[in-house]
């Protein structure tokens, strides 16, 4: 299998799997990218005239995503908007040269700025596309997934609960890759919620010296599908497994290269992998129940995270994993406390949540419609996120294409 096939889903064994894409809209363009192409000799290309329609269905059939891609905007009066159709296709990490027939300056500083890594106007020549193609800019953002912790501030609050139903929406619901990662290393609850076997993968990573690469990960990783891989550890109790400094940054960094979504099911509140989990999230979800306890321990967690190096934001989930009763501390009370922390409201769904728990499957929409309709609202507001300009200098340059077209 080749090293990064797991990262891809599984397809017919003669689908297109090369390093190099290049779909250009006339002949004598492509032209140009073969004779490139026979010069370098590129062994591991394809190269094709169509159309960006052409280039979408020829990722989606892909068995894995190419490292760099060639596509053409040329006569597109709207050359951002329609690149945002490559989202649902592409890897973040791909690199992206665009081709296009505008010599626009503002056209060049707006795609550079949303991280394609360089404008080519035609006509191409081979001198032109080989400096393109071997250009070294230290300026240009390596695109990444994003990684989103979880963390509760007492046990029982349903922390995996949530992180595994969040996994799951944007599983079904987006055309995305997700790679679950449960932090607790004498067995978590995540792999028991989606009917997986554990393994001791995380604690293989972690005893392994050896650079991380594709290969083996690969044997690390569980999977559900082809969208859904989980990197866990159930080390006997009474074990102890020292962990070097940087290892869980090391490892995160690696899977946020090759899924869109790296979800962190974080087992306390402090320590060194906590630390180097919430160092490495873009958001983090605090989850807490309705108690004055509570809303103290939030209020600190908050402070904590948000002084962390990588500033991540933060939102609280307010969960119900015990019957509301009156006299519970009220959301305002926890708006108050936090300041400008997103609050979400997750009602109470008992039945709904642990038959789903005792089968091992996702929540019924009969019995958890309101759960459901909760942990929707809390995806949207993550992928939402992606189009405000906050995120925009991080963010992968196709999601941020996509959260520009939203907002147009």
């Amino acid at each position: 299998m080749n090293a990064a096939d797991f990262l891809r889903p599984k397809r017919k064994p003669d689908v297109l799997s090369v390093d190099f894409i290049a779909v250009m809209a006339d002949k004598g363009s492509a032209d140009a990218v073969r004779s490139l192409v026979a010069d370098q000799a590129m062994t591991s290309a394809h190269v094709q005239t169509g159309s960006l329609d052409d280039t979408v269905e020829l990722l989606h059939a892909a068995q894995r995503s190419p490292r760099l891609l060639m596509v053409d905007v040329s006569g597109s009066a709207m050359p951002l908007s329609d690149l945002a159709r490559l989202a649902e296709a592409c890897d973040p990490s791909v690199n992206v040269i665009v081709v296009g027939d505008r010599n626009d300056v503002g056209l060049f500083r707006s795609l550079l700025e949303i991280g394609v890594q360089d404008y080519l106007v035609k006509p191409l020549t081979v001198p032109l596309l080989q400096r393109a193609l071997t250009a070294s800019d230290p300026s240009v953002r390596m695109r990444t997934g994003k990684a989103i912790s979880f963390i509760g501030v007492r046990g029982g609050v349903g922390v995996t609960t949530l992180a595994v139903s969040m996994a799951r929406y944007l599983v079904e619901h987006t055309h995305r890759r997700i790679a679950y990662v449960d932090l607790n290393l004498y067995g978590g609850a995540a792999n028991a919620l989606l009917g997986m076997a554990t393994n001791n993968g995380l604690a293989d990573l972690l005893r392994d010296n050896q650079p991380l690469d594709a290969p083996l990960l690969e044997r690390a990783m569980t999977n559900q599908g082809n969208r859904l891989f989980v990197l866990s550890a159930e080390l006997d109790y009474g074990t102890d497994l020292p962990v070097r400094a940087g290892a869980i940054g090391d490892i995160l960094s690696f899977l946020k290269h090759h899924f869109h979504y790296v979800l962190l099911d974080l087992p306390g509140r402090s320590g060194r992998i906590v630390e180097e989990a919430l160092d490495a999230s873009k958001h983090v979800y605090i989850v807490a129940e309705r108690s004055v306890y509570a809303a103290r321990e939030c209020a600190r967690l908050s402070r904590f995270i948000e002084d962390r190096a990588g500033e991540p934001t933060v939102s609280l989930l307010l969960n119900h994993p015990q019957e509301p009763v009156p006299d519970r501390v009220q959301n305002n009370d926890f708006k108050r406390a936090l300041g400008s922390a997103t609050v979400h409201d997750v009602p109470y769904a008992p039945k709904a949540l642990a038959r789903a728990e005792n089968l091992s499957e996702p929540v019924s929409q009969r019995q958890g419609k309101a759960f459901l309709a909760a942990i929707g609202q809390i995806a949207g507001n993550l992928t939402g996120s992606e189009a405000s300009l906050q995120d925009d200098a991080a963010a992968p340059w196709y999601k941020r294409l996509t959260g520009r077209r939203r907002a147009s």
